[in-house]
């Protein structure tokens, strides 16, 4: 499956996310609420899982929400950009967890579904995948007036909703359900809104992105256009977010293994012998 339209830079992504270690308050307004989100929907699924593994990429609370309610359990908090980065596997047995948390991070993923399969290796039989992941609508302000300073984007375009949805299937997950939600984030002004962005991580890392600076006008030019984006509580900012659920396939029984096998009746491979010459 394609990320995006460009390619993404695994060593750009892994400084960004160093360099922007604290969130603000707008950020971690959005961080909680998205979390929250996730959250509710496992639990909704009333499972007693006995180990959980939450992929993150930057800061969460996710983690703290699942030791919380899941006291039972061995919950995992797992940062995947260094593993991206060093091209490594996760450090976890096969087929060992029960519950696979991903809350905004598949996006930054280089290859995807190396990361779905990685995925499922450590998921029990019929264990569940629960992920969150910013879908093309995501930015769309800003993403059109930053079209004003290059033809070449800043912000990735987000893979859309039905793609990861074919990707589970392509990858027989069980039961893969996928839908999308809108939230508006609202920022009293463009710097702060910029801030908050650089805050949840990477937002200029792609490799074909124009390596120029914005200058002083530039910038003053992108506060005025976005200004045609306020209404009375701020400067609106759309996030569109695909939330996604699938089950681990069962492993096969030896049964089933012999039910696949092709059986072929012995006259069709019995080679025909010669007549004798007596």
């Amino acid at each position: 499956m394609k990320q995006t339209l460009y390619s993404l830079d695994p060593q750009r992504i892994q400084a960004d996310f160093q360099r922007h270690t604290t969130l603000n308050n707008y950020h971690k307004a959005i961080s909680t609420a998205l979390d929250e989100t996730l959250f509710q929907r496992a639990t909704a699924l009333n499972l007693q899982p006995e180990r959980i593994v939450n992929l993150t990429a930057g800061q969460s609370i996710l983690t703290e929400m699942l030791t919380g309610y899941y006291s039972q359990a061995k919950v995992t908090a797992i940062d995947y950009m260094p593993l991206q980065l060093a091209l490594a596997p996760l450090p976890i047995s096969t087929h060992s967890v029960d519950m696979v948390f991903c809350p905004m991070m598949l996006h930054w993923c280089v290859a995807p579904e190396e990361m779905m399969q990685e995925v499922q290796r450590i998921l029990k039989p019929n264990g569940v995948l629960l992920f969150s992941v910013l879908g093309p609508d995501s930015l769309l302000e800003l993403r059109q007036v930053l079209l004003t300073l290059s033809d070449k984007p800043y912000i990735p375009v987000f893979t859309d909703m039905h793609n990861w949805g074919d990707l589970l299937q392509n990858l027989k997950f069980k039961n893969p359900v996928v839908d999308v939600d809108y939230f508006t984030v609202y920022y009293p002004d463009f710097s702060q809104l910029m801030l908050a962005l650089r805050s949840q991580g990477p937002t200029y890392f792609l490799k074909e992105m124009n390596k120029g600076l914005i200058t002083p006008r530039q910038w003053q030019n992108l506060e005025q256009m976005y200004a045609a984006y306020r209404d009375e509580q701020g400067l609106a900012l759309t996030l569109e977010v695909v939330y996604g659920i699938a089950f681990g396939p069962a492993l096969r029984s030896e049964e089933d293994l012999l039910a696949q096998e092709t059986s072929i009746p012995l006259q069709k491979v019995r080679r025909k012998l010669p007549k004798s010459s007596d």
